[in-house]
């Protein structure tokens, strides 16, 4: 349990040099992975066939693929690290709060909690006057909230800490492994999970709404704008917040829910999709599916309804699976580049990396040649659900199906088996409706 002497001390920065430290040892163990395979185990297949070649090209190989699990581990604790420091610096910044609401209202803070002129001594019976009644009452309120405070940020202090904590012990534990599907999907996938939980915790769901408001307005607005990014969800179900904050969640033009739409994709993330397009398609149908469940409206030709080449949307079907997918539902709808062509001609925007932010919309373009996608040719759809303060955009995906996971760690595993990739970043802005 973190103390309130621990938090107020604590140096934040600390934690975020640590974690900027091993995002650099990541890149370097990733660089000299690459550096491996391209002049080392390429060089030996190409001029070395003979049984000494293949013994020494496999020995580079299985290096490599530690260098490369190493890499995905160390971006692990980046990550854990990085939501620590941000956890720490939302308490910190709570408890700072705290002791200025204190320090106004005349009230000092001892052993940790608010005390002011009355404890100790209240004020009773038909002598006393109404005055000093009242500023018993008022002082008792401020009481209540700076300890309310006070408490909340130690709350967040000790969940960052025994979830970064706990996350840590177990990736140390993991410092032998070389299989690089685990590593990428599995240890570095639990840690961007461990990342968002600890963000999310840093809000104080389920609590008073004076205190909400009172804990939102101590923020700063960097902090703010962060864990607007981070969690839309939470924050948009929370009882006490300035209204404009859930409007500026949800969307200001209100013609796209995006709170709905990221609530969607995190909830039917694992779940099987109303109509199976297989590998080549379901990405995309559950990318429009989560657009349905923000509110996008459909957009039909006068002549030719879905099946026209500027419609978006569907409609019920027969349940025969080929049917449906070509006569009741729009070849924007479950088609990657189809549906990228057709959000960038109805009003949307393509934005740059630094301000995606939850309910825009990923693209994979291909740009190396030798595969079966031709360059040129988009092919991979995802919603992005979460943007992590440090600035980590995490995705939420069907075909594979992960969960807020890093579009950086996702790239570099698509570059690695598909060649070069293109990542376009859309922001829906129907012009329609």
């Amino acid at each position: 349990m973190v103390t309130y002497h621990d938090l107020y001390a604590c140096r934040v920065d600390q934690w975020q040099e640590a974690a900027d430290d091993w995002v650099d040892l990541a890149r370097r163990s990733s660089s000299a992975c690459e550096d491996i395979r391209a002049q080392g185990k390429k060089p030996l297949d190409d001029h070395w066939a003979d049984a000494t070649g293949k013994t020494a090209g496999k020995r580079l190989e299985d290096l490599a693929d530690r260098l490369e699990s190493g890499g995905d581990i160390m971006k692990g604790v980046a990550m854990v690290l990085d939501a620590l420091a941000h956890s720490m610096g939302y308490a910190q910044r709570t408890l700072s709060h705290a002791v200025e609401l204190a320090n106004e209202n005349g009230l000092s803070i001892q052993d940790g909690r608010a005390v002011g002129v009355y404890t100790g001594a209240v004020p009773t019976g038909p002598n006393v006057p109404q005055n000093v009644r009242d500023a018993y009452t008022r002082e008792q309120g401020h009481i209540s909230t700076v300890n309310a405070l006070i408490d909340e940020a130690l709350r967040e202090a000790s969940q960052a800490d025994t979830k970064a904590s706990a996350e840590l012990d177990k990736l140390a534990r993991t410092i032998n492994v070389s299989d690089t599907s685990q590593a990428h999907n599995e240890i570095l996938v639990e840690a961007s999970h461990v990342e968002f939980e600890m963000l999310r915790a840093d809000i104080p769901v389920g609590k008073d709404p004076e205190l909400v408001r009172a804990w939102w307005s101590g923020l700063t607005p960097q902090q703010q704008k962060d864990l607007m990014r981070a969690d839309p969800v939470t924050l948009a179900d929370l009882d006490g917040l300035p209204p404009d904050v859930g409007r500026e969640l949800r969307g200001t033009d209100g013609k796209i829910d995006r709170v709905e739409m990221v609530r969607y994709a995190l909830d039917h993330w694992d779940k099987k999709d109303d109509l199976d397009y297989g590998a080549a398609g379901n990405c995309t149908n559950f990318v429009s599916s989560s657009l349905e469940a923000g509110g996008m409206k459909k957009k039909l030709s006068p002549w030719t309804g879905l099946m026209g080449d500027d419609a978006w949307g569907r409609q019920s079907g027969t349940g025969w699976d080929w049917l449906d997918q070509n006569a009741y539902h729009s070849e924007s709808w479950a088609r990657a580049e189809g549906l990228q062509n057709f959000l960038l001609r109805h009003g949307g925007n393509e934005v740059s990396r630094t301000d995606a932010r939850p309910g825009d919309i990923v693209f994979y373009e291909q740009v190396a040649p030798g595969t079966e996608t031709a360059p040129g040719e988009t092919h991979h759809a995802a919603v992005v659900t979460s943007v992590t303060p440090d600035g980590d955009i995490k995705l939420t995906q069907h075909t594979s199906s992960f969960q807020n996971v890093s579009l950086d760690s996702r790239e570099h595993i698509a570059n690695r088996n598909g060649g070069e990739q293109r990542i376009r970043i859309v922001r829906p802005e129907p012009d329609w409706y």
